[in-house]
């Protein structure tokens, strides 16, 4: 069983980009790593590669200790943003180089390159060299280099980031069913939130130099454990409104910015505030939980925020509304056939049952034990 495994692993220079992270990475799984650019994503995967030294920790694959061999010994295949190709070799001859490295047969090489090509759409450019072509044609040569060298490990750097829509949209699709990657273990990073929820059996979301959360999409989703976590998976991105909190009887009415609210959330919703936070909350509303709404009563459980529009977006699937209430600023999603106009009032519904609760302090989920 070729399974990565990284434990305790810290690289830094003037600061630390990984401070003591752990992974592991079973055979066969495809593990997305997600996070904001600079967060040390590449670094992870230049320090399994080998192409950087750890100040600390082990890397093993297959149970073998990485840690010190040079790159050349470790039987993995990374796929660098940089395309890192070979200027003086053709598209094909880029992409041979790892079969031609195994002495494998002329003819084997040629079927195995041409599939490849076709695959990702590039056969057309085999003879041309890496000058000659466009920079999402160079990143899917580098793709096509990886996948033919049937390593133990599969390591993609932001892979399809420099794609069109259209051929990024087709390449998350096959990822699913490339039997090259659903082989071995698969270390994928990318800064896309979308690309992560869709491709990875399992995700672990980036900062602090370790990874905050590991989960399935859903979970990470409907249960992010931090507000960085919150953050980075959606998009738009979440709504945070930083509160102080007060009961008043079974409800608890949250005051920001100016804007006062009393939101019925006794019962499960109901956020415990303990500690030097106690009374300060942040408060994490996803877009598509904010609802504009006519004239009239709120609903239980629901709280109804006059507003005026800030920034209106029409999308074609949807709408991205962007309304200002008390010196609070909220993003809602609205049905494709909405129209708004900047300073026009609107009506928002707030459901409590929706609200994402964070430590003001530490950013942890005060609803997730």
């Amino acid at each position: 069983m070729a399974k990565l495994e990284i434990e305790g692993l810290c690289k830094g220079w003037d600061f630390p980009v990984i401070d003591r992270l752990d992974l592991t990475v079973e055979e066969g799984e495809f593990f997305v790593v997600v996070g904001p650019s600079g967060i040390g994503k590449t670094t992870l995967l230049r320090l399994v590669a080998g192409l950087e030294r750890p100040d600390a920790g082990t890397i093993r694959v297959g149970g073998r200790d990485l840690t010190a061999l040079p790159p050349y010994r470790r039987k993995v295949a990374m796929t660098f943003e940089s395309y890192a190709l070979y200027p003086h070799l053709t598209v094909f001859e880029n992409i041979a180089s790892p079969l031609r490295a195994r002495r494998l047969p002329k003819s084997q090489i040629t079927e195995t390159v041409v599939a490849v090509a076709e695959l990702l759409r590039i056969e057309q450019l085999l003879n041309r060299r890496p000058g000659e072509i466009s920079g999402g044609q160079k990143q899917r040569t580098a793709l096509g280099r990886t996948l033919v060298a049937q390593p133990d490990v599969f390591l993609l750097d932001e892979p399809i980031s420099h794609l069109d829509a259209k051929i990024r949209h087709e390449l998350r699709l096959q990822f699913h069913t490339l039997e090259e990657l659903r082989s071995v273990a698969t270390l994928y990073v990318t800064h896309d939130y979308a690309e992560a929820l869709s491709l990875g059996d399992r995700i672990g979301v980036m900062g602090h130099g370790g990874l905050i959360q590991v989960g399935s999409a859903r979970e990470l989703f409907q249960q992010p454990q931090h507000l960085l976590v919150a953050q980075h998976l959606g998009q738009p991105s979440i709504n945070v409104v930083e509160a102080s909190l007060a009961s008043s009887g079974d409800d608890l009415k949250f005051t920001a910015e100016g804007a006062s609210l009393t939101l019925p959330v006794a019962g499960p919703h109901r956020p415990v505030l303990t500690g030097r936070s106690a009374g300060r909350i942040t408060v994490g509303i996803r877009p598509q939980h904010v609802q504009v709404v006519a004239n009239g009563a709120a609903a239980d459980g629901e709280a109804v925020v006059d507003a005026t529009v800030s920034i209106y977006e029409a999308l074609g699937a949807a709408g991205i509304l962007v309304a200002e209430s008390g010196g609070v600023r909220l993003t809602a999603l609205t049905p494709p056939n909405a129209i708004f106009q900047h300073g026009e009032p609107v009506r928002l519904a707030l459901r409590n049952e929706t609200f994402l609760y964070f430590d003001a302090e530490s950013g942890r989920n005060v609803m997730v034990a």
